[in-house]
């Protein structure tokens, strides 16, 4: 297909991305199979999710399905599909940097393409907004659980449909899902394998479901709303959020206590002192990915790739 965009030396075929301001979206774009997810638009999608982590312009991240798919994303492209081995006509179902130089492609080293994915977004240095313009099964549902917000088209149809093709959950959704609805209703999509409008979503799957034609702009002004905050409190608080969920409330303390000494004496925190006593909108200095404290990561850092 024709190239949308070129970024470190990458030509990008399955993903578009546009700025609006200090907004980057990334769409989902293959319009000729409803955005269906390849290997290659996860890599594509991953590269595009960390070079904007890096990018001191960019302060929130969308992404969503081009309109012309008539879809947000279809899920994995089945056409020709015999499990991650195979050899598909949709792309490869790895990438070359997925597996250790001479390793096999099996089940030891192999890694779900749309956990990678999942992966990206959950070490972002900026907020993700998924924006659901359209229908969304399999990997194009548990994307979005992955990113800090979403808002859905009410009558885009949904669903966690592994079961109905003998899979099982994937992109971080055993994890991120029961965050989101609660341990009683995951269970229920999963097992049930139901698809559903997305007006009828349990509580916690969206932050907002309207109209397929105010989608993008609703997740947009959200991002607006975001860019009114401090860029390196965005970080802190996203990465306490997702990682701090599961600790004792003493552990969640003891980071809390580093984290606002840290933050008291930031840039940031005396521009939003001054700005607000001024009565003036606030001239954030930080960049979250330069700026980053030193106690970051606090967390058990995990090496999902093999490196030989």
């Amino acid at each position: 297909g024709s190239s949308f965009f070129e970024l470190d030396n990458m030509v990008f075929t399955c993903v578009k991305v546009e700025d609006e301001g200090s907004i980057r979206v990334l769409e989902l774009s293959r319009p000729g199979s409803k955005n269906a997810w390849t290997e290659t638009m996860r890599g594509e999608l991953e590269a595009a999710l960390d070079q904007a982590s890096r990018d001191p312009s960019v302060r929130v991240v969308i992404i969503t399905g081009d309109p012309q798919g008539g879809a947000f994303c279809a899920g994995m492209d089945l056409k020709d599909a015999g499990g991650p081995a195979a050899s598909k006509a949709s792309g490869p179902t790895h990438l070359e940097q997925d597996l250790p130089p001479g390793r096999p492609n099996n089940q030891q080293w192999w890694r779900d393409g749309g956990g990678t994915a999942g992966l990206a977004i959950i070490r972002s240095t900026k907020p993700v907004i998924a924006a659901v313009n359209g229908s969304a099964v399999g990997v194009g549902m548990t994307l979005p659980l992955c990113c800090d917000m979403t808002v859905a088209a009410e009558e885009a149809k949904v669903g966690f449909v592994f079961g109905k093709r003998g899979l099982t959950m994937e992109c971080l959704s055993s994890t991120m899902l029961a965050r989101c609805v609660g341990h009683k209703q995951a269970l229920e999509l999963v097992l049930t394998g139901r698809v559903f409008a997305a007006k009828d979503a349990p509580s916690g799957l969206f932050n907002y479901v309207v109209p397929a034609s105010e989608v993008l702009g609703k997740a947009k002004e959200l991002a607006k709303e975001v860019c009114q905050t401090s860029p390196q409190s965005a970080m802190i608080n996203r990465y306490m959020v997702l990682r701090n969920a599961f600790m004792s409330p003493e552990e969640a303390h003891l980071i809390e206590s580093r984290s606002i000494f840290t933050a008291s004496t930031s840039k940031d925190s005396k521009e939003g002192i001054m700005s607000f006593l001024e009565k003036r909108e606030p001239k954030w200095a930080t960049d979250p990915f330069r700026d980053a404290p030193d106690f970051i990561p606090w967390w058990m850092q995990i090496q999902t790739r093999s490196r030989l």
